[in-house]
């Protein structure tokens, strides 16, 4: 990534496939029911790398003993933190987010991407990174299929489940910065994230250089 392109991140801890799929809103939550116990969902074993979002993590959290059901190491999820205690079953998530997010993906044998203000990403060898870099354009309504657009992205261009999800979450922060600096905090769209982010990879590629 070049020293530009990780001085966003904090590593908390030292430590492919050309395909990818995206799961979200788009499929709905009864579609995805239904999918999941006719065995054509989740738990199929044919699935490329995926990225679980919104309506995906909602249908997973329905199910009991769900992460029993996934092919280990197969997935990014990548839950906000009503989602996350969706699929923790808990009212309550304890303020270490890094803690949170890590304990989930050695659990669960899943990278999980713990939105935020602060956004962790965390594998199931016990590997985190922290991303600070949040601010307000990330948080309208449809930033987070953005995300996981980008992460499906890159899993399709060989990278691995972590190695994406952290790329992704530093390029859509990348995007999310341009659309504070350019617009300003208010009245922005997911649209403007997901029209930078083009850029967003120029400058991270340049900074290599």
């Amino acid at each position: 990534m070049g020293k530009k392109g990780a001085a966003g991140f904090r590593p908390n801890r030292t430590g492919t496939d050309a395909e990818s799929t995206g799961e979200s809103p788009s499929q709905g939550q009864e579609a995805g029911a239904e999918a999941a116990q006719d065995g054509s969902g989740f738990g199929s074993g044919s699935l490329p790398p995926t990225v679980l979002d919104a309506d995906a993590l909602n249908i997973l959290s329905e199910i009991e003993a769900w992460a029993t059901h996934l092919p280990a190491e197969r997935f990014v999820l990548t839950p906000h933190p009503g989602e996350m205690k969706r699929l923790l079953g808990t009212g309550h998530l304890e303020p270490d987010v890094v803690e949170v997010a890590t304990d989930a993906a050695v659990r669960w044998k899943q990278v999980v991407v713990l939105k935020g203000a602060t956004t962790v990403v965390a594998a199931p060898d016990g590997r985190s990174v922290v991303h600070a870099g949040g601010n307000p354009s990330l948080a309208t309504a449809g930033t987070g299929d953005v995300l996981a657009g980008a992460i499906a992205g890159l899993l399709a261009q060989g990278l691995s489940l972590f190695d994406a999800a952290v790329l992704g979450v530093f390029l859509h922060a990348a995007a999310g910065a341009m659309v504070r600096d350019e617009l300003g905090e208010a009245g922005t769209l997911a649209s403007d994230v997901l029209a930078r982010l083009p850029r967003a990879i120029k400058n991270l590629r340049e900074g290599d250089k």
